[in-house]
Parts: C-alpha cells; structure tokens; sequence
C-alpha cells in the first residue's frame, strides 16, 4: 500500500507528518508515508494521541492498527475516554483488532472493551467494541454475559448482529453457558 504511494514530503519528520492529519487533503498521502516509515514512526504518532485536534488523535489511532508496539496499545487506552466519538472508535479498533497485528497485545481488551459496550454514549463505539468482542481471536467467557444482555435488551440491528455471532462462537468454544 506505502510502497505504491507517490512520496509525500519525503523531507518531513514523523513528527511533521502527523501534524499534516490537521488538513484533510493531507491525512491519508500522511498515513501512507508515516506508514512507510514504519516503527520509526512510533513516538511521533504516540505523541499524536494527545493531540488538541482530534481528527490528528484518530488518524493516530487508525495508524496504530497496523503498525504497533507495547508502549503505543498501551498509549492507546485513554483514547477509550475521548470526547469526540471518532477517536474513541478507532481507539477501540487499533486496541482490540488482533488480525492488523503481528505481536501480542500487553493489554488486556475484553475489559476495556466490555467497559465501552456498558457505558459509551455513542452507538457507534458501542457497535465496533461488541464487533471486536465478537470477533477476538479466542472468544471469551467475560464477554458471553455482555452478548446474552444485548440479545435480550438491545434493538439494534447491528449491535445484537455482532451479539448473536460473538454468542455463537463462545458456545462453539465451550465459554458458553
């Protein structure tokens, strides 16, 4: 994807490119060149999460779907409380989507991610923290009781599709009931 990019302020640092994610016309020519940079990226996009604009903190998020260490999932955790929905999406993505990720994960999500499908005020960080659950690598007995309330409770099409899945391979995985 980097590779077939043309280059993008090849003279920036990591640290100018993402600030480029302040300009809409810029952000994605940005993720691709800070994406081809790789690892050496990394402390530049973490300082990018506490950013005062927030698309800067979400395109940050996003690019730590895919390239990732310890330190920056763990950086990623208090995204989960931002205010503006985006970011919190994509930090509950980039956090808990073991299939963008090479290593393991030093943080424990399925709390995290219960956490944001009990108390978000937004439906759409609520739908992508039940798709993460319902699509961890190893489903999890934390999150069988969380999919049986959203069955029961929930109207969203969406939330008890992912719901009804996560469920299925709990029981399939001997976690449920």
């Amino acid at each position: 994807m980097a590779a077939e990019a043309p280059s993008f302020r090849p003279e920036a640092t990591c640290a100018e490119l993402v600030e480029a994610f302040v300009a809409s016309e810029d952000r994605f020519p940005a993720f691709l060149a800070l994406y081809g940079r790789g690892t050496e990226a990394l402390p530049a996009v973490r300082d990018g999460l506490a950013h005062r604009n927030p698309d800067v903190r979400r395109w940050c998020a996003a690019f730590l779907d895919n390239v990732a260490d310890s330190a920056s999932l763990e950086a990623l955790v208090p995204l989960l409380e931002d205010p503006v929905a985006k970011v919190r999406v994509w930090a509950v993505h980039a956090l808990a989507c073991e299939d963008c990720k090479d290593g393991p994960n030093p943080v424990d999500a399925i709390p995290l991610l219960l956490d944001r499908v009990a108390r978000d005020r937004s439906l759409r960080v609520r739908r992508q923290a039940v798709a993460m659950l319902a699509h961890h690598r190893a489903p999890d007995r934390r999150a069988a009781a969380a999919f049986d309330r959203i069955l029961r409770e929930e109207e969203d099409r969406k939330l008890r599709l992912h719901a009804s899945h996560g469920l299925r391979r709990c029981a399939e995985a001997g976690v449920y009931p």
